[in-house]
C-alpha cells in the first residue's frame, strides 16, 4: 500500500490523499475518508461553458480553466458518481450515488462534495474563480 501523500482535517474528519494527477484535459485526486475511496475529477473547459453548466470554475497556475466535473466513490470495485444528498443530519447526510443505472445510498460527512472540491483543488494547485 502506498503511503498517503498528504492529510487534511476538515470539521474533525480526516481525509488522506493517495494520488493527485495533473494533466491538460483532466486532473484528478484520489483520496480516502474512513474506509471509503473517492475520486474528484476536474475537466478542462472554456470559462463561458462552465458558467452555462453552473459548475464551480477553477484556474491553474498557467491560466487554464477547469470545472469540478465528477465526484465518485468506489463501491464493490466500481466507481459510483455523486448525484445529490437525500437526507440531512447534524454531522452526516445520506447521499445518492449512481453507476450504470444502479443506485447506492450511504451516509457521509455533510458537504462532502464541497470539501472534496476544496482539498482536491488545493492538492492540484488550482484556485477558485
Amino acid at each position: 500500500m502506498v503511503p498517503p501523500v498528504k492529510n487534511y482535517t476538515v470539521d474533525h474528519q480526516n481525509y488522506h490523499i493517495f494520488k493527485a494527477e495533473s494533466g491538460t484535459e483532466n486532473q484528478f485526486v484520489h483520496f480516502q475518508w474512513g474506509k471509503f475511496d473517492f475520486r474528484m475529477t476536474f475537466s478542462s473547459t472554456e470559462i463561458d461553458d462552465s458558467r452555462i453548466n453552473s459548475k464551480k470554475t477553477f484556474s491553474s497556475q498557467n491560466g487554464s480553466k477547469f470545472i469540478a466535473d465528477k465526484f465518485e466513490v468506489l463501491y464493490h470495485n466500481e466507481w459510483y458518481e455523486y448525484v445529490k444528498p437525500t437526507a440531512h443530519g447534524m454531522q452526516f447526510e445520506e447521499t445518492l450515488w449512481r453507476s450504470n443505472g444502479r443506485d447506492y445510498y450511504v451516509e457521509f460527512p455533510r458537504d462532502l462534495r464541497n470539501v472534496a472540491q476544496s482539498i482536491s483543488a488545493e492538492e492540484l494547485g488550482l484556485s477558485s474563480l
